[in-house]
Order: C-alpha cells, then structure tokens, then sequence
C-alpha cells in the first residue's frame, strides 16, 4: 500500500495529467514519423511532425497530414486527404481519395500535447508463468509478469517504474468502480499473443503513459488512450497487433505487417468545460466490442 505522501503526490499528478481535446482527431499522433508496414489499417486520421510512410496495401481510412514528407507505396490507399509540409508522393496504383497539397503546413500538427509530471518507485511486484494475481492502485517498481500469467488492475491510479510482459499473458482491467490509469516511467516491453481484457467498462476509462518507449509484440491487443510522452519516445507494434484509441508518441510510431488500429469516435473527443479536470476527454465506446473472446 502506498504512503500517505504518495496517494497525495498520485492525486496532484492526476489533476495535471494532458485533456487531448486538441490531440483528438488523430487515430495515431507522431512528434517524429509514422510508418506503416505492408497491410496495416488505420480507422481515422493519421498525423506526423516528421514523414508519413506508408507501405505496399496499407489503408487509412481518414487523412494523413506530415510536416515534412507523405510517401504512399504501390497500392496504399488513403479515404480522405494527403497534406505534407514538403511533398506527397503517390507511387503506382497506390491511390489518395481526397485532395493532395504540398508545401501546405496543418495547423493540428501543433498541438502535440505535454507530458504528464509524475514519478514511480515503491515495491517491484512479479508473477512467474502460469499464475494469476491481482495489483491494488499505488506506487510501484518494476513489473515483471511470466509467460503465460495473468494480472488483474482495478479502478485507481497505478505507477511503475517499468513493466515487462511475458509472451501469451493478459492484463485484465476491472473498470467495475471506475477509470484505470497507468504511468510508467520507464520502458514497456510486452511480448507476443498478449491479451487485453475489459470488465463492465470500456476503452474510454483507460489511459496509458510512459516515458520510456513502448515495445510489443506480434498478435497483441492494447485499448484506449497511450501516450509515449518521453522526449525520446517510440512506439512500435509487430506483427497483426490489434489495437483500439489513440495513440501519441513524441518520437516514431511504427505498425508492422498486417496490424490494424480503430480511432476515437470523433463525437467522443469532447473539451472540458471550463473549471473540469477530468483526466480523458476522449473516450472510445465503440471499443466494448473488443472485450476479449476467448474462455
């Protein structure tokens, strides 16, 4: 259990952690570049400070705006527009639905949001393979999780000094009283076939930061709001990722062969009114669908 200094130092952090509000109509959000592998579909708009490369058959069904360049290989396909601060390149058979501007800046590549101000530190907590246990809210060390075990979160705010997720494990998130908040100050490394369950909520009562970079393996899931907020921090899902939300790096976002991310709702990426501190102002509803289906 944590001390009473830090349930109080857990509240202050909470109050500053970013709204998103400006944030919320992009589906993935890079201060660096966004890179798309062969087959990978996005639902909803793509936005890079750096290039957008998007690679054989991949799919945004939104529009994609770079500060620098757009390149779309051999039959890519964006639904909506292609803005770039220097050049759009459309390869062959690769196709742009909506408008093509060069040399035009947009104006929402300026509100990469800021880091959330927080710290970790307390107890390291462990699960070997195979088994199951349960982490009250707090202030934590490092997470190490086997193979194959199961750990079960519940409504409050958690931090860990870094979290490291054995292959064919889960995270179950029990939003039964109410939002689930991780922030993790350093690197997260989940391995492959990871499973993201959630009870009597949704993706809209989970947000996810880190300081460090996000690393996960191939046939994995994540949900909601994940924001790697480092000044050095990349994001990078393998191959057939299943991920639901939105997702902001302040560096790179890489999605390998075949993964595919649904967006935020555009009628859920509300701002506060004024004097609220909520910690989400976006919210994914539509994400209960993916509440896991395996037994």
């Amino acid at each position: 259990m944590p001390n009473m200094k830090l349930k109080t130092f857990a509240a202050a952090a909470i109050l500053a952690a970013p709204i998103f509000a400006n944030a919320a109509p992009f589906t993935l959000f890079a201060g660096g570049n966004v890179n798309l592998e062969q087959g990978t579909k996005v639902t909803g708009d793509v936005g890079a400070k750096g290039n957008i490369h998007s690679k054989y058959d991949s799919q945004v069904s939104g529009n994609v705006s770079a500060g620098g360049n757009v390149t779309l290989e051999q039959k890519s396909q964006i639904s909506g527009n292609a803005t770039a601060g220097n050049k759009v390149e459309v390869k062959y058979q690769a196709n742009v639905a909506g408008n093509v501007a060069n040399k035009t800046n947009s104006p929402s590549l300026s509100t990469l949001p800021a880091a959330t101000d927080f710290k970790s530190g307390g107890k390291a907590f462990g699960l070997g393979a195979y088994k199951t246990g349960e982490l009250a809210e707090g202030s934590y060390g490092k997470i190490n999780l086997g193979y194959d075990s199961t750990l079960k979160l519940t409504a409050g705010d958690y931090y860990f000094d870094s979290l490291t997720v054995g292959s064919e494990s889960k995270l179950i998130f029990d939003l039964s009283g109410g939002a689930i908040n991780l922030f993790i100050t350093g690197n997260v490394n989940i391995d492959s076939k990871f499973d993201f369950e959630m009870l009597n909520g949704t993706a809209n009562d989970i947000y996810t930061e880190t300081k460090g970079n996000w690393t996960q393996g191939a046939w994995g899931e994540w949900f909601g709001t994940l924001f790697a907020s480092g000044a050095n921090s990349n994001m990078h899902f393998n191959q057939d990722s299943k991920l639901g939300g939105t997702f902001i790096a302040r560096k790179n976002i890489q999605l390998d062969l075949g993964s595919s991310v649904t967006a935020m709702p555009e009628e859920t990426a509300k701002i506060p009114a004024p004097g609220s501190m909520p910690l989400l102002a976006i919210g994914l509803l539509s994400l209960a669908l993916f509440r896991r289906r395996k037994a």
